[in-house]
């Protein structure tokens, strides 16, 4: 295939003889001679210049294939990078039943089992009391009256763990207040809740009375 400075020396020799035929035409050198002759002038000079748009036409088909498409917008935002994520705080549960709002399956357990023994008893109370330094709230699982006396029953999960000497803290803090504490793992509680609730409610029974219960 000619290339493109070739086809335009060509297609502008062409011309050139075209003209000087023409000339000679018109001062009888050669008569007739641009009548035969411009058709097929005529003819490559049209050929040179297709083969010129052609060029033409996969200069730019280059020019846009280079050049960089715009990204269409899908409304996603970019996914994080989860190296440098801190880890996911864990979600607090909340499961209702019977109107109470309980943190753990083994907590439903628990108190289906008390629900059976007719045992009157709050779930997951904010309880406010005295420590040594100012007033505090706390939360507890199971807040349970059972014969004259107040106790709570916790359902110790794996994050306890980490925790054991906030929780006995806090549990002195009960203590000092006539409650009775006891504390289940979570494992027990979901298998056996009647073993633990029976264990529970013997502990208690066995305990002092609560303070606002003693006669004088």
């Amino acid at each position: 295939m000619l290339s493109y400075t070739l086809r335009r020396r060509l297609m502008i020799a062409v011309v050139i003889l075209a003209v000087l035929v023409s000339v000679l035409d018109l001062l009888n050198v050669l008569p007739d001679a641009a009548a035969k002759t411009t058709p097929l002038l005529l003819a490559a000079v049209i050929l040179f210049m297709l083969g010129d748009s052609r060029q033409l036409r996969r200069l730019r088909s280059l020019l846009r294939s280079n050049k960089p498409q715009p990204t269409k917008p899908t409304g996603k935002a970019p996914k994080p990078n989860k190296k440098r994520q801190p880890n996911p705080q864990p979600e607090y549960r909340s499961i209702a039943w019977h109107g109470l709002t309980l943190r753990s399956h083994s907590e439903v357990k628990v108190a289906k089992a008390l629900d059976n023994k007719g045992v009157l008893f709050l779930a997951d109370p904010k309880i406010r009391l005295n420590t040594e330094n100012h007033r505090q709230t706390r939360e507890v699982d199971f807040l349970i009256q059972h014969n004259g006396r107040w106790g709570i029953l916790e359902v110790d999960g794996p994050h306890h763990q980490h925790s054991t000497e906030a929780d006995q803290w806090r549990d002195a803090r009960f203590s000092q207040h006539g409650l009775l504490v006891v504390r289940f793992p979570a494992d027990l509680c979901y298998r056996q809740p009647e073993v633990v609730v029976e264990s529970f409610l013997k502990q208690l029974d066995e305990s002092p009375p609560t303070r606002n219960q003693t006669t004088s």
